[in-house]
């Protein structure tokens, strides 16, 4: 039956400035008639003037990490601020006293807002179980620490040789200490973990699926696809069947990839392999950010990927018809993606061929690079991370670097398509994939501690907004979603807050109170 919305407030999603009062939604989910005014057909429902945007899109997240950390423990600020602290919460887990298969799980520390000011250790998770495995991820979740129980699941210890790429930290007599740098080395405790329990991962998947509903998200990007010890896109499969709903499209990690077998895209537009990700460099939190100058401490950020290394990616990417996704924090390490790509041609005609993703240093000559290059980038950024790191930023970048990160303003009126995202739970914030904080930092350019990040990169409610709607949908490949055009899938969400009228300090607070999938609602706030 057709349904007909009116008195609304609905951010039709095509410009900055369109608007419409009513919308019909046919027998097919889809949008049939959007305008002012509309003439009634089928089920009337009476929005009363609440704001209504087309279903939100976070295309560069990380749901199987999101689905690990909702049964897990949050040790992130406010709540958690020492490894005293830690320890207590890790003991107040569901988890704890489950027997020695049942892992105890956490995320988001960054030990720069610890009191110890260092990471937790083999020995601090010890102290709360020897039985269970334990295993926290760092905030920018490219690291973890786990205890000795999770080290002898992975078979970690004196004698195992670093992963390329990675690191496996070790005291003075070369015993392991429990943290694993960067994401090679944090895999090899998470191939472990998933081993154990297949269906409990799907599970979790299954149960994340209201978290993104809550959240506004009909659609994510699933920036950490694997082919160990199970494929990503199997993983799922078999939860969208146990009714996981949000629409996702996966990227498979490039060293994951048999160079011989290729990766071919596939799927539809619920669930679809759509890309490539590369890895070039670290974090700028974790001083593995690959930047044109050292740190304070001396430290050089790390290089992940030679140019001759995403040469092959892009080739894969180009000869299999897939966007290529490049993780690049620091300064150097974009550019030198600019420098491998730039004078290539686009291989996809509908998509920017190339994402850079976090985007995070980016000085005025990269963008004029990009201006005149041939390539159709897209700059995919996260205002939560200045957000949320702000005190991380200024410990670890000199005042000229510090004008240079997250310039959403300049990316906007860049040759690049600029899509707001979450990298979620890679932060160390409590509800790391909130689209109304990355919109509220955007807007504000302030940090959760008040501080006030290079206001001259702000942009407007709109502009961002289509970040998360538009333009996000356009850069991951969701054809039926990011506006609510004739034709397009019945996928919005109704606003507690008229978000393009609220004083801007209260855009934070703006909430979900309905997500509606198909024409039919899947989620609304008790």
């Amino acid at each position: 039956m057709s349904q007909t919305f009116i008195n609304g407030k609905i951010f039709i999603g095509t410009s900055e400035t369109d608007f419409a009062n009513g919308m019909v939604v046919d027998d097919q989910q889809r949008i049939k008639w959007i305008g002012n005014d509309p003439t009634p057909e089928g089920d009337v429902i009476d929005l009363h003037g609440q704001t209504v945007l087309p279903g939100l899109i976070d295309c560069h997240t990380h749901p199987k990490y999101i689905a690990d950390a909702l049964h897990g423990v949050a040790c992130t600020p406010p709540n958690v601020n020492s490894i005293k602290e830690m320890q207590t919460a890790l003991r107040h887990s569901p988890a704890y006293g489950q027997g020695p298969d049942t892992w105890i799980e956490g995320w988001g520390f960054d030990e720069t807002k610890l009191a110890e000011h260092r990471s937790p250790n083999r020995d601090d998770l010890d102290a709360v179980s020897t039985d269970q495995p334990i295993f926290i991820y760092r905030s920018d979740c490219h690291s973890s620490v786990g205890n000795s129980k999770a080290l002898e699941l992975a078979g970690i210890n004196e004698n195992t040789p670093d992963p390329v790429g990675g690191k496996i930290e070790r005291d003075a007599n070369g015993r392991p200490t429990g943290f694993m740098r960067e994401v090679a080395a944090s895999q090899l405790l998470i191939r472990a973990k998933s081993a154990q329990s297949y269906d409990n991962d799907v599970q979790n998947m299954v149960n994340s699926s209201r978290h993104y509903l809550q959240n506004g998200i009909v659609a994510i990007g699933e920036m950490m696809g694997r082919m160990k010890p199970y494929t990503t896109l199997k993983l799922y499969q078999d939860s969208v069947k146990r009714g996981f709903k949000p629409k996702a499209s996966i990227y498979y990690v490039f060293d994951e990839i048999d160079p011989q077998k290729g990766l071919q895209p596939s799927g539809d537009a619920q669930l679809r392999v759509a890309g490539i990700k590369v890895f070039m460099d670290g974090s700028i939190s974790g001083e593995t950010a690959n930047n044109s100058v050292s740190y304070p401490s001396g430290k050089m950020g790390v290089s992940l990927t030679s140019p001759e290394k995403l040469r092959r990616a892009v080739k894969m990417a180009r000869d299999n018809k897939l966007q290529l996704a490049v993780h690049a924090m620091g300064d150097q390490a974009i550019q030198t993606v600019i420098d491998v790509i730039k004078d290539l041609d686009p291989w996809l005609p509908e998509m920017p061929s190339v994402r850079i993703e976090h985007a995070s240093l980016m000085n005025d000559h990269m963008f004029d690079q990009i201006a005149h290059s041939k390539m159709k980038y897209a700059l995919v950024t996260q205002p939560i991370f200045f957000f949320a790191e702000d005190e991380s930023y200024r410990n670890y970048l000199n005042a000229e670097q510090f004008k240079l990160i997250y310039r959403v303003k300049t990316m906007l009126n860049s040759q690049a398509m600029l899509g707001l995202s979450s990298d979620a739970p890679c932060t160390p914030w409590a509800e790391p994939d909130s689209p109304f904080y990355s919109i509220y930092a955007a807007v504000t350019r302030k940090a959760a501690n008040g501080d006030l990040v290079n206001p001259e990169e702000a942009i407007t409610v709109p502009q961002a907004v289509l970040g998360y709607t538009r333009d996000g949908a356009k850069i991951g490949g969701f054809d039926d979603n990011g506006t609510l055009e004739v034709g397009k899938a019945a996928d919005f969400v109704i606003l507690n807050k008229d978000i393009f009228t609220v004083d801007h300090e209260d855009l934070q607070n703006v909430r979900v109170k309905e997500t509606w999938m198909n024409g039919q609602p899947v989620y609304q706030a008790k």
